[in-house]
């Protein structure tokens, strides 16, 4: 299933890395953006579930400890509570659930570009792995086929991937301290990685400060709140720039999305209250 969700997200980067004249950089930004725009409205509803949980979270723990001995009734209780105020227990994880395949197809795209990014036929790719090991084309296997499509493309020109200042989409941060010269990365491509678990962490406490979270949820969420800005990390330094820039660029997005909601959050409850103090203030 993730093979063809990489195939469907290929050919979108494909569309657009020949509307930007092959800028593979440009491309993936604006398909970064582009699933952004289109995840927005479940993002929405992600925060007015979590907001609605947040509200009645007094009411949940008073029914979780007047039933702590009984749990069916205590699990009755607790979808009459979550049915009363309509909200689905599910709705803020949906958004997450959603973008894990799209975070899963862009590590095989980013991997094997050609495959699925400029569509190149299996024996066409076969091929050039043959003449890129110089091997004969039966000696070839399977793993080396999807092993060089990277090294491939670049010496083949068919993905341009060096976007300057010695960054390249296709290394590989982690190969910053290779001995291999001909695998050797820029030292600027640390920077990715880097700015990736910065950018993961404040898109966290931003999120938690514009929540009605209490103290004691936000440090029951302290050490997971951290896994993912590492793991966000971990992977930005052991795959493709390119797989970085995607992450990174849609933290920043997240950033100023979670701002601007923000605002308008907040202008709308200023709003709603000034017009029940009116509403009030008429009645007496």
């Amino acid at each position: 299933m993730i093979e063809a969700i990489a195939s469907f997200f290929g050919i979108i980067i494909r569309f657009i890395y020949e509307l930007v004249n092959n800028n593979y950089l440009i491309s993936i930004l604006l398909f970064t953006f582009l699933t952004k725009l289109i995840l927005l409205p479940l993002t929405l509803m992600q925060i007015k579930s979590t907001e609605k949980i947040q509200e009645i979270t007094p009411k949940d723990a008073e029914i979780r400890e007047k039933y702590k001995n009984d749990k069916q009734k205590q699990a009755e209780e607790l979808s009459k509570l979550y049915s009363e105020n309509k909200i689905n227990p599910m709705g803020g994880c949906l958004p997450l659930l959603i973008q894990l395949p799209i975070i899963l197809a862009m590590f095989y795209i980013v991997k094997q570009p050609l495959t699925y990014i400029t569509q190149t036929p299996a024996e066409d790719i076969k091929n050039y792995t043959a003449t890129y090991l110089n091997k004969s084309v039966e000696e070839v296997s399977e793993n080396e086929i999807k092993a060089y499509e990277i090294q491939i493309a670049e010496k083949n020109n068919l993905i341009d991937m060096e976007v300057g200042f010695g960054i390249n989409l296709g290394d590989t941060p982690s190969n910053v301290f290779s001995k291999d010269e001909a695998n050797k990365a820029h030292p600027i491509s640390l920077l990715i990685p880097v700015l990736t678990v910065v950018f993961s962490i404040l898109q966290t406490k931003i999120m938690q400060k514009n929540s009605n979270m209490t103290d004691e949820q936000k440090e029951m969420q302290k050490s997971s709140n951290m896994m993912l800005p590492i793991m966000s990390g971990i992977i930005a330094y052991t795959m493709p720039l390119a797989l970085g820039v995607y992450w990174l660029f849609g933290n920043v997005l997240q950033i100023i999305q979670q701002f601007i909601i923000s605002k308008v959050t907040k202008r709308k409850k200023k709003v709603l209250e000034l017009n029940k103090g009116g509403v009030i203030n008429e009645k007496n």
